[in-house]
């Protein structure tokens, strides 16, 4: 596919990212090395490299789905990743796919299956991040991680 349609658009302001970028997996490589320079520049008090390595292993796991399962890996639709600092000691971010979103409900007690090569995004963000939600359709993942644990 031609370079020019794997769109990447990003705004940023003091506490605030939003990336868009179209639906490939090459992408999501670029999406997380821009948010972890956003962190390390925009955060006072510099996460510890196992918070740097849970935001990165959570944020690539909601973008995976989103460009596999939620667009079914059309790069005609896109992929948004909003991230909000908040007092400097958490992090809010949201993951929104233009597919016709999942039932979470049905995964939302799953455990952590270790045999299977799918099916262990909700036990990942459920080990690393404080809270995490789904909208009623179940295409936009809300993420929050607060750095002081």
């Amino acid at each position: 596919m031609p370079r020019e349609t794997r769109k990447l658009q990003i705004a940023r302001t003091d506490n605030m990212l939003d990336i868009r970028f179209s639906s490939c997996l090459e992408n999501i490589d670029a999406v997380c090395q821009v948010v972890t320079r956003y962190l390390l520049n925009r955060l006072s008090a510099v996460p510890r490299p196992d918070q740097m390595f849970a935001v990165n292993l959570v944020m690539r796991e909601g973008m995976t789905n989103a460009v596999l399962h939620g667009n079914k890996n059309d790069i005609t639709k896109d992929v948004r990743l909003s991230l909000k600092i908040v007092e400097e000691v958490s992090i809010c971010l949201e993951i929104e796919d233009q597919g016709n979103g999942f039932d979470w409900r049905k995964h939302k007690g799953s455990e952590f299956p270790l045999a299977a090569d799918h099916g262990r995004g909700i036990p990942i963000i459920k080990t690393y991040f404080t809270r995490y939600a789904y909208n009623e359709k179940g295409n936009i993942l809300f993420l929050l991680m607060d750095f002081t644990s």
